[in-house]
């Protein structure tokens, strides 16, 4: 049974018209092979279900990546916004999205989950998030703009300042900061290394 204020809280999304959806998402196949109240017929179907709803989930993914990246990062150029789109679509990234709404709590994983090696971990983890990004889709009809709106003001804003802070930083030598460098955090809310004051604006990261 999937947990309502997961669905508030978490997803940020008022009410779920068809549960069943998650229910698909967020049941790895590994949990779904261990349910002997299955059939082994039923257990395929399952196992097919989620297969299915977690490939959508991962083209859409992709896909609205991609519209992100163009409509918000146009200006950092094409070699750049290539090289975020592979960090934003890596096992990490999608691994840190799913813990950031505890889908390692909220889904059914197996028994042998804790078992498991951090690369399957991880992996299984990362589908998972892929899933529910399909499962919003089909809950919202397939409406596109709604589920991308979704999606980039729950995550992909976040972690794309993330990523490029984190380029930034570690392209930066430490005797080399000034206050130059400061707007260009605090204008992105963003956390500053030192406590110098942001004065101005900047182009560096996506708005």
């Amino acid at each position: 049974m999937i947990n309502q204020n997961f669905v508030k809280h978490q997803l940020r999304i008022e009410a779920f018209q068809h549960p069943e959806l998650l229910e698909i998402a967020l049941t790895h196949p590994d949990a779904i092979a261990e349910n002997l109240d299955l059939k082994p017929d039923e257990q395929k179907s399952r196992t097919l279900e989620y297969l299915g709803i977690n490939h959508l989930g991962s083209n859409l993914f992709s896909q609205m990546v991609d519209d992100y990246l163009y409509l918000h990062c146009s200006h950092l150029g094409l070699a750049t916004r290539t090289l975020l789109k592979s960090d934003l679509l890596s096992l990490g990234i999608l691994t840190q999205l799913a813990l950031k709404i505890k889908l390692d709590q909220e889904s059914d994983l197996g028994t042998n989950y804790p078992l498991k090696p951090d690369f399957e971990q991880q992996k299984i983890l990362s589908e998972l998030f892929e899933a529910l990004v399909g499962a919003v889709y089909l809950e919202w009809e397939r409406d596109f703009e709604q589920t991308y709106n979704w999606l980039a003001n729950q995550f992909l804003a976040e972690v794309v300042n993330q990523i490029l802070m984190d380029l930034f930083v570690e392209g930066v030598a430490t005797a080399d900061w000034d206050a130059n460098f400061y707007p260009w955090f605090g204008s992105n809310s963003l956390t500053c290394p030192s406590q110098a004051s942001p004065s101005e604006s900047t182009s560096l990261f996506c708005s």
